[in-house]
């Protein structure tokens, strides 16, 4: 008789620069222990901040190509594959939900795993030898939009399915400091705040983003921060944010990790 699937719960990981997959760092030792504090997932289904697109889209079946989506970084990087697929099966499901929440969807032949999704995953799952479903970020997503993606996608999670949201709590490529130096106070300030509102369990909490304390220096641009309501939307009513890992890189690029679970 055939195991009934273990309930995962939902995560959002911080995937920092695209050399975290080489550096030995806090956040990078965190993830390569990763999979070894939670049940193994039948598939993973992740949204990336780095997938942004009109409307909403999805890996269609099929082998999922690493997209090396970046310049200037050292040659290893480059040679770093990372051969999973998107099965069929899985897709399927994933589609069938949203589309029964009212979500219009298209499925992408083209698309593969960007670095805000094959990094992180390449340390959790170093063998590539799990399903990979790739969901995109609309260009008009806002926090509660992103929310009911993973709010429709929640009863995967049941099926021993891993969501996850790819991005960063804070991120302002404009204030980069050398690796090792101190964390600024506006960063660790609105990881405060943000951590207040993902323990009240209400999407409402981030309705006006700008109310937040300095949101525009930490967010210049939005999209590192919606992956982090996928995840939360999808653990459901009741999810609280548990955080796993904290750490910051650069001195200001937060790598925050959370698990949502009642």
């Amino acid at each position: 008789m055939t195991a009934a699937p273990v309930s995962i719960s939902p995560v959002f990981f911080a995937h920092g620069a695209p050399t975290l997959a080489l550096e030995d760092t806090a956040a990078s030792r965190f993830l390569k222990g990763f999979a070894a504090t939670q049940p193994r997932p039948g598939a993973i289904v992740i949204l990336s901040a780095h997938w942004e697109t009109e409307g909403l889209k999805m890996s269609a079946p099929g082998p999922l190509r690493t997209y090396h989506d970046f310049r200037g970084f050292p040659a290893p990087l480059y040679d770093i594959s990372y051969p999973v697929e998107a099965d069929e099966a899985h897709v399927d499901e994933a589609a069938r939900l949203l589309e029964a929440a009212g979500h219009d969807l298209e499925l992408d032949s083209d698309r593969g795993l960007d670095h805000g999704a094959w990094v992180p995953l390449s340390l959790a799952y170093p063998d590539a030898n799990i399903p990979v479903v790739a969901l995109s970020l609309p260009h008009d997503s806002t926090p509660s939009s992103v929310y009911a993606l993973g709010k429709a996608l929640a009863p995967l999670k049941d099926k021993g399915v891993l969501i996850a949201g790819s991005g960063s709590t804070t991120h302002n490529l404009y204030e980069f400091g050398p690796q090792g130096s101190a964390t600024p106070a506006w960063a660790a300030e609105f990881d405060r705040w943000l951590d207040d509102g993902l323990q009240s369990g209400s999407i409402g909490y981030f309705d006006d983003l700008n109310k937040a304390p300095g949101f525009r220096r930490n967010h210049p641009t939005d999209e590192h921060l919606l992956p982090l309501f996928f995840a939360f939307g999808a653990g459901g009513p009741d999810a609280r944010a548990q955080l796993l890992h904290r750490s910051y890189e650069y001195g200001s690029i937060s790598m925050s990790y959370f698990r949502f679970a009642a």
